[in-house]
């Protein structure tokens, strides 16, 4: 923030304007935006500043349209991003570690690591200009939002939506816990890829491929395509099996040569037994054999033969499912191997076994080839370890029995950009049931308590119902002390509660219902609004749309907007580790929170955001205009008494087009187009255009301040700061209101679509004017005779075009193309031309005097004669048009040279 800034965020502050604001719609026809609560690890990047802004324009503007809004931020503290955090502060490796300290303490140390973010963010988000309650913001490890996400899994519990099993997911081995798909950070990884000899008889052998060396001790079948080419190559003395299109690609990697001996389809192997190459190792005996899918087998890769290991692939779990195959997973949270693994492989790392494996199979002559294979791999998103996957009794939502409600429950949504609701979908389409428990610590912890006699369960809805089923009070909804309630079931047997936590996105995915407290309920369980990144498709706006429809059978929000991502200018990333990322508290320095929004702002917001100084500097350079401005009507205006010309009439129905056009805008949700016509009209229209029509009609100031009055009320949703200094330093001390920001929108009247046609053709024709003078090389200040124009215009287009053109009259012709000067110039227009550039360098040598307009001087004019002419002709309007109480003839002192003459000029302030 800049002094200015800061001077306007203490007016605000000290007059509690926010909240008059707020109290001044009170009532109102209620308008509901729900934040998507950003995760408190740090200090705010640049791009989630500017998702904030997002927000704060659009309720400001429903605030400026007499909404009753209810704005209230919302911070994400449980999960991984916490606790990550919270362990490289502490020096943390494991979980027994976290074990070892104490539950409590380190449930403590997360508790007090958001709060300091929570602070640290709430400054950063005012720095730009937020307003929201941020008094009163849900953070969501707070005991009342916790009630309500129980609320919502008892409700799926009631519904038959809550389940448990044992299902593929995705493992951290430092973090040692499941993950959700949407939390999978895809990076370039190298991996083996091996081609594995698996014995159907003597000397005939299934080519297996496999990427995952591992999960060969699990392997329970082959999987073919049952419509593809399947051929038998003699190799040597023995028999491959492989499939046609990948024979020459696996011979090749294993550099011998084949004959083909046979060619079948691959339904042919089904049922087909194998044996495993090295089962005297495993103690898992099964009888191994070949199963069929077309959707999983493919002849682009490997061999047409793939590894099944129903435990630790989700596509080998779902074949599996078909086939009745057993499902084996021999791997602990930590990536290790169990005892169920056997003896050779038990405690060792699986990614260490990939190399054991490989050369175990090269000593028992089962290795056909060993390659390397780069590939696209999922890694935590908090700690970047690769992932596995692994089969584990997990809790989850049963998404598939509510799909096709949650697809109907998106006909009654919008979404901006419109072809956004296309991707979300395809995310509810190919969705899977949803994992929610977590094997963690820090977050909230899931409401279910298990009979240790009996099985049955119990989920609890609130802190009440647990107190009441306990008989204990309930210091809070955390681990460790919600771990230590039970209470007794029906059987007689003791409840206790699973020990999981629930998945972060849970968390968040209630924010709509959970955020609203007291008299907040008042609003409803539905959004009007929500605004959050592109990739919260498979994040915030499925999750919010899974639970909605689990607990109220709607989605829970009416409108949805997409924006980029905030990169820098080549479109990468911004990271600090490479050296690109600039802090937002560096963009705040140099230009300041308007010029950083208004930029930002003007992009096309569901595109990638690019980072440049360019762009804010060319919206410092506009707010400056645009203050410049004000400051001139706030030295010469004096009433609003006055009469309207062309011009005048012009731009108020211009005014009136940009008003409701804005509003049209923004009600869409098109910000960017909202604040590109708004900064367009003011800086082109109004700065460049009018006010040098109005440069010699003073009176034509009160149109102005009327103009820049209605247009400060709509910057002061782009630009809060700027728009409260301006209305603060020029209009305060003429209007009612103690703030720009207690204005509703305006609605101007006045409105001429034909005269602003017109206007248009003007400027047309006067940029067509000016071109040829310039390819004449005459000087605006040189008058002409006259113009020709190809259109019939109005008298008051014509002066427009006398005016900015400095001719004498504009003659209708239609034999000319567009416009054409008449460059012949008599005596007359000469020595007016002369009177400009006289005046012109008078005015030169009071800037550089710093004097203002009150400033009275006298001036001395000398030089070559034909400037004792334009004294002679000029001398009383130059008196009137440079503030001169006196012009004499006589020796200046400052010499100039105007079309090789010589002019010599003097001023003195007159005292």
């Amino acid at each position: 923030m800049n002094e200015m800034e800061e001077k306007v965020a203490r007016f605000w502050q000290q007059h509690r304007i926010y909240e008059k604001v707020k109290a001044k719609n009170k009532g109102n026809e209620t308008f509901y935006f729900c934040d998507g609560p950003p995760y408190v690890t740090g200090e705010i990047h640049p791009g989630t500043a500017l998702n904030k802004v997002i927000k704060d324009v659009i309720i400001r503007f429903q605030r400026a349209l007499g909404k009753d809004v209810l704005s209230k931020p919302g911070f994400d503290t449980h999960g991984l991003p916490i606790e990550v955090k919270v362990e490289q502060k502490l020096g943390i490796k494991d979980k027994k570690e976290i074990e070892d300290m104490g539950i409590e303490q380190f449930v403590k140390e997360c508790k007090s690591f958001a709060d300091h973010y929570i602070e640290v963010m709430t400054e950063q988000f005012k720095s730009v200009g937020v307003w929201m309650d941020w008094d009163t913001p849900y953070i969501t490890y707070r005991d009342d939002y916790i009630e309500k996400v129980w609320e919502t899994l008892k409700a799926a519990h009631e519904k038959g939506l809550l389940e448990k099993g044992n299902y593929v997911i995705t493992s951290c081995p430092r973090c040692e816990t499941s993950l959700a798909n949407y939390e999978l950070e895809y990076k370039e990884r190298e991996d083996p890829s091996i081609y594995v000899k698996f014995k159907v008889e003597d000397n005939t052998f299934l080519i297996v491929w496999t990427t995952t060396p591992w999960t060969l001790v699990a392997n329970v079948a082959a999987m073919v395509h049952p419509q593809l080419d399947y051929v038998s190559v003699k190799v040597g003395e023995e028999t491959w099996i492989m499939a046609k299109d990948r024979m020459d690609e696996v011979l090749k990697a294993a550099g011998v040569k084949g004959e083909v001996v046979d060619r079948f389809k691959g339904e042919v192997l089904l049922n087909t037994t194998y044996e495993h190459p090295f089962q005297d190792l495993i103690p898992f005996t099964f009888q191994r054999k070949v199963v069929t899918s077309e959707e999983f087998v493919n002849t682009e890769e490997g061999s047409g033969i793939v590894h099944v290991a129903p435990g630790h692939g989700q596509e080998d779990f779902e074949v599996g499912k078909v086939f009745g195959l057993p499902v084996l997973s021999p791997v602990n949270a930590k990536g290790q191997y169990t005892e169920e693994a056997g003896e050779f492989f038990a405690g060792k790392s699986i990614w260490d076994a990939n190399d054991e494996i490989i050369e175990l199979l090269k000593q028992r002559g089962a290795l056909v080839a060993n390659q390397r294979y780069k590939h696209r791999y999922p890694h935590c998103w908090r700690c970047k370890s690769p992932l596995f996957f692994r089969t584990t009794p997990q809790w989850f939502l049963k998404i598939e029995d509510v799909k096709e409600q949650m697809l109907s429950a998106l006909n009654a949504t919008q979404w901006v950009p419109a072809h956004a609701k296309k991707r979300i979908e395809n995310t509810v389409k190919s969705a899977p049931n949803w994992c929610i428990s977590r094997q963690r610590y820090w977050g909230i912890p899931l409401p279910i308590w298990r009979c240790e006699r009996c099985g049955k369960i119990k989920v609890v809805g609130s802190k009440h119902e647990l107190e009441q089923l306990s008989g204990k009070r309930v210091k809070e909804l955390h681990r460790p002390y919600v771990d230590e309630v039970t209470f007794k079931c029906e059987c007689g047997g003791e409840m206790r509660r699973v020990e999981d936590v629930l998945d972060v996105w849970v968390d968040s995915g209630n924010a709509v219902w959970a955020s609203l407290s007291g008299e907040e309920t008042r609003f409803g369980e539905v959004a009007d609004f929500i605004v959050e990144g592109q990739d919260q498709t498979r994040g915030w706006f499925y999750s919010l749309l899974g639970l909605g429809v689990v607990k109220n059978g709607t989605a829970p929000y009416k409108t949805v907007m997409l924006h980029g991502f905030f990169v820098d200018e080549k479109g990468e990333k911004m990271s600090k580790s490479v050296g690109n990322f600039v802090p937002l508290a560096e963009i705040l320095k140099k230009y300041g929170a308007d010029a950083f929004r208004l930029w930002g702002l003007s992009n096309v917001l569901w595109e990638d955001i690019k980072f440049n100084w360019q762009g804010l500097k060319e919206s410092q350079s506009f707010l400056n205009t645009f203050v410049n401005m004000a400051t001139f009507v706030q030295r010469f205006y004096e009433s609003n008494d006055y009469t309207l010309t062309y011009e005048d009439k012009w731009v108020l129905s211009r005014l009136t087009t940009v008003i409701n056009a804005v509003k049209t805008h923004l009600l869409n949700y098109h910000v960017h187009e909202a604040v590109r016509l708004l900064r367009h009209f003011l800086l082109e229209d109004v700065s460049r255009f009018y006010m040098k029509l109005i440069k010699e009609r003073r009176e034509a100031v009160g149109v102005l301040y009327r103009v820049l009055l209605e247009s400060t009320k709509v910057l002061a949703l782009f630009a809060p700061f700027t728009a409260e200094h301006v209305y603060q330093q020029v209009f305060k001390r003429y209007e009612n209101e103690e703030s720009i920001h207690l204005y509703p929108y305006p609605q101007p009247s006045f409105n001429d679509p034909q005269l602003e046609q017109e206007m248009e053709k003007v400027r047309e024709l006067v940029s067509y004017g000016l071109e040829q003078r310039q390819r004449q090389g005459v000087n605006v200040r040189w008058p002409l005779r006259r113009a020709f124009v190809s259109v019939d215009l109005s008298e008051g287009a014509k002066g427009v075009v006398k005016r900015l053109l400095n001719v004498k009259e504009v003659v209708f012709k239609q034999d000319v193309p567009v416009l054409e000067l008449d460059f012949n110039v008599d005596e007359a227009l000469e020595l007016e031309g002369y009177f400009n550039e006289l005046r012109r360098r008078v005015q030169t040598l009071r800037k550089r005097a710093g004097l203002v307009e009150s400033d009275v001087i006298d001036v001395v004019v000398g030089g070559d004669e034909v400037f004792r002419k334009v004294l002679d002709v000029f001398g009383e309007q130059l008196k009137r048009r440079v503030g001169a109480r006196a012009v004499v003839w006589g020796e200046g002192k400052e010499r100039f040279t105007v079309k090789g003459k010589t002019l010599l000029l003097s001023i003195k302030v007159n005292e």
